[in-house]
C-alpha cells in the first residue's frame, strides 16, 4: 500500500481516465443515474493517536486528573480502593504510559452514489457515505500500594469514536467489454466532515470522558455540543476507485475498490494519509424506471 502513499500515483491513475479508448459496445446513451453503496472502510491510523490521552492532545487524562474535573480523580481514587481492598492515598499515569500505535477498526460505510452520463465511456460522477470509526487500546496507570515496594499498574482501556463523512465527486471512465460487462476508472475531489463522537478512559468499567469542554478556563459540562464546542471539521483531498460493472436484467451490480489521500481536520493531525475501502453499489435507476 506504500504505493498510494504519493500523490504521483493518483495523478497517473486520473491521467487514464482521459486517454481514448476505443469502445465495441458504442451508444448514445446519456442520463442521470443513481443507487446505493455498501461498503467497508479502512483509514490510516494516523490520527487514531488523536485519542491517546496523551499530554500532546487537547483531549488528556492530565487536564482531567489534575483539576479533579466533576470529581473524576476523587471517582477514580475511591474506585481503585475498592478494587485493591485498601487505602490508596494516589495514583498516575506511568511516564510511558499512554498508547502510541492507536489504529481504528475496519467500519462500515454506507451510502448514496450519482452520475450524469454522458456516453459509454465518460460520466461525472458523485457520491456521499458516511462511517463511524473506533479506536481503542490501554492506558496504564501506577497505583503506590503499602504492601508493595513498587508501585502496582493498572491497565484501563481507552477508547475513542469519531463519525466521518465523505463526498467524491470526479470523472468516470468506462472500459465496456460487452453489453453485461464494463470496468471502470474513477478519480476526483474528496471532500471529508469529522466530528469527534468520544474519547473516554474506563476505571472498573465507568466512563471517564477527556473530551476538553472547557470555555475561557470554565468547565462547561458533558452537553457542551449544545454550544457549538465541536472538535473536527472539513478536511480534504483526492480518491480513485476501480471496479467492474454487471447487468443482471435491469439490475447493475458494481463491486469495487478505492483509495482516499485526504488530510482529516483533527488538531495536531492534518497531515495527508491513504485510506481503503472496498464496496459494491446497487443501481437503482435501471431497477425503478426500467432499463435498455
Amino acid at each position: 500500500m506504500a504505493l498510494f502513499n504519493k500523490p504521483a500515483t493518483y495523478i497517473f491513475f486520473s491521467l487514464m481516465l482521459i486517454i481514448p479508448f476505443k469502445s465495441s459496445a458504442q451508444s448514445n446513451s446519456s442520463g442521470f443515474e443513481f443507487g446505493l453503496n455498501f461498503g467497508v472502510y479502512m483509514p490510516s491510523k494516523y490520527s487514531a493517536n488523536y485519542y491517546n490521552g496523551s499530554d500532546k492532545n487537547i483531549n488528556n487524562t492530565k487536564w482531567l486528573l489534575s483539576n479533579n474535573v466533576a470529581f473524576a480523580y476523587d471517582t477514580i481514587l475511591n474506585r481503585l480502593n475498592v478494587i485493591e481492598h485498601t487505602a490508596i492515598d494516589t495514583f498516575y499515569v506511568q511516564s510511558d504510559g499512554w498508547p502510541t500505535n492507536m489504529h481504528y477498526k475496519l467500519s462500515v460505510m454506507p451510502g448514496l452514489y450519482g452520475q450524469y452520463t454522458f456516453n459509454d465511456l465518460y460520466a461525472l460522477y458523485f457520491d456521499f457515505n458516511i462511517t463511524k470509526l473506533t479506536t481503542q487500546d490501554v492506558i496504564v496507570f501506577k497505583i503506590p500500594l503499602p504492601y508493595l515496594s513498587e508501585p502496582k499498574q493498572y491497565l484501563s482501556p481507552i477508547r475513542g469514536v469519531e463519525e466521518r463523512v465523505y463526498f467524491d465527486i470526479g470523472l468516470r471512465r468506462n472500459f465496456p467489454k460487452s453489453d453485461k460487462i464494463s470496468y471502470f476508472l474513477i478519480g476526483g475531489l474528496s471532500v471529508n466532515n469529522t466530528t469527534v463522537k468520544k474519547s473516554s478512559f474506563y476505571i472498573d468499567q465507568k466512563e471517564f470522558s477527556i473530551i476538553n469542554n472547557y470555555i475561557n478556563g470554565v468547565y462547561i459540562g458533558p452537553n457542551a455540543q449544545t454550544l457549538n464546542q465541536k472538535q473536527g471539521g472539513i478536511g480534504w483531498g483526492i480518491y480513485l476507485s476501480g471496479g467492474a460493472s454487471f447487468r443482471f436484467g435491469n439490475m447493475v451490480f458494481e463491486p469495487g475498490i478505492n483509495s482516499h489521500f485526504v488530510n482529516i481536520n483533527l488538531n495536531g493531525y492534518k497531515q495527508f494519509r491513504p485510506g481503503f475501502g472496498a464496496y459494491i453499489r446497487i443501481n437503482l435507476n435501471n431497477f425503478l424506471f426500467g432499463g435498455e
